[in-house]
């Protein structure tokens, strides 16, 4: 996946570059950016979540039609789980901090720490992608469901723990 740090500094317009140069503003325009860069890195996140959402309900349905009522009702947890973590995803904190002042800033370490973090979920959401399409599979056969339903589970549980935690690991460096 290309950085996207460096597409969206190179796609400022005219004004955003003329204030990267006012000095006191250029500090401001840097992590504008990255927060700009870290959102729209998540939104990338949050759609290869959707396409783990859209594979459990697919599962789902097929686990309906085999009327494996023990999977159903597990199933439904799975689907509830991963589609507030894609709006969790979606709607995460950036790390904000106000231009005059502020008590906790976060600013351009810790965003691209954060940037970086981000980035390295999406290792975890490509494997809860290959979980899903292994439900998918045992779901459409005669295989049995619920291993996968709850290695699936638990992939989300700790793909929520680590989410969650993104914003404190990344301020406790900052605090150091």
């Amino acid at each position: 996946m290309a950085d996207i740090r460096d597409t969206v500094e190179t796609d400022r317009g005219v004004l955003k570059k003329m204030q990267a140069f006012l000095p006191g503003y250029k500090k401001y325009r840097n992590c504008e950016d990255l927060r700009a860069a870290d959102n729209l890195l998540r939104q990338e996140l949050a759609k290869k979540m959707d396409v783990v959402v859209d594979k459990i309900q697919t599962a789902r349905e097929e686990i309906a039609r085999g009327m494996d009522f023990d999977a159903l009702n597990r199933i439904g947890e799975i689907v509830n789980k991963s589609q507030t973590m894609a709006e969790k995803i979606r709607h995460a904190q950036q790390g904000y901090a106000p231009w005059i002042s502020g008590d906790v800033r976060i600013e351009e370490p810790e965003l691209n720490k954060l940037y970086e973090y981000d980035l390295s979920l999406f290792d975890e959401v490509t494997k809860m992608q290959n979980q899903a399409d292994e439900l998918v599979a045992a779901a459409r056969g005669s295989g049995e469901s619920m291993p996968k339903i709850n290695s699936i589970k638990d992939s989300m549980v700790e793909f929520e723990r680590v989410f969650d935690a993104r914003i404190s690991k990344v301020t406790a460096v900052a605090q150091e």
